[in-house]
């Protein structure tokens, strides 16, 4: 193995944890302990190794601590890739998976996460009331998923699969990662784990979102509900929802 950063990217409610916790847990079960990076990269009150926007400073830590390793760090994050990270995924220093879901369900997840947040006065998610709440959460992300899923090598992994074929995704991050590993193992340890998971069920706008609601967001999001059955192929240039401009 080689110093490497692997970003793991997800959107609000696409089972991001549990592919997170696939990945470290491979790397872990390899004998590539994954140390919590200190500040200021990582927050000191994050549990895992979370990370938000990253400047060149943030970069070149986590590089520092890459390469003092000699393998893979592993870090999570739910933000578009800043300059400093494309750069690096671009000269070969970095990779990175990206977590996507139908919005239908991502709003309704987000819906509930929403009546929960309320329920026990706590924020973030307690402003999600309404399906226009959570649509304008989701619009940005849309943008964000673009801009991990243009640079090379980034590996796409649908919620639908992360929660209900866990296995196979145990399998597309061993190969992504070039490590050997049993995936039905790491999907059994990865469960164990804690991660925010609502209803589990797969699809679950065509049960309990009106067709109206379920068709006015399926032309809004066109392109990404396309790219669902079509995650080989880059999501639409000319949608208004890919912001390549590379700005946090």
């Amino acid at each position: 193995m080689k110093p490497l950063i692997y970003f793991s990217f997800g959107m609000t409610k696409t089972a991001s944890t549990l592919a997170y916790h696939l990945a470290h847990i491979a790397l872990e079960d390899a004998g590539m302990e994954q140390p919590h990076i200190p500040p200021p990269a990582v927050a000191v009150d994050r549990k895992i190794n979370f990370v938000s926007h990253l400047d060149q400073d943030g970069v070149d830590q986590l590089w520092a601590l890459a390469q003092s390793l000699g393998y893979p760090l592993l870090v999570k994050t739910h933000t578009r890739p800043d300059p400093a990270v494309i750069a690096m995924i671009k000269n070969g220093r970095a990779i990175a998976s990206a977590a996507y879901r139908d919005p239908r369900d991502m709003a309704l997840s987000m819906l509930d996460h929403g009546i929960k947040a309320r329920r026990m006065g706590v924020l973030p998610f307690a402003e999600m009331v309404t399906l226009d709440d959570a649509l304008h959460g989701i619009r940005g992300q849309v943008a964000d998923l673009a801009q991990w899923l243009a640079l090379p090598e980034t590996l796409a992994l649908n919620f639908e699969d992360i929660a209900f074929d866990t296995g196979k995704v145990a399998t597309r991050i061993l190969a992504h990662l070039g490590i050997d590993g049993n995936p039905a193992k790491l999907a059994t340890q990865a469960k164990t784990c804690f991660t925010q998971f609502n209803k589990g069920i797969p699809a679950r706008h065509k049960a309990e979102m009106s067709t109206k609601d379920s068709a006015r967001i399926a032309r809004e999001f066109a392109p990404l509900i396309t790219f669902l059955d079509a995650p080989h192929s880059p999501l639409p240039a000319n949608t208004p929802l890919r912001h390549l401009d590379n700005t946090p």
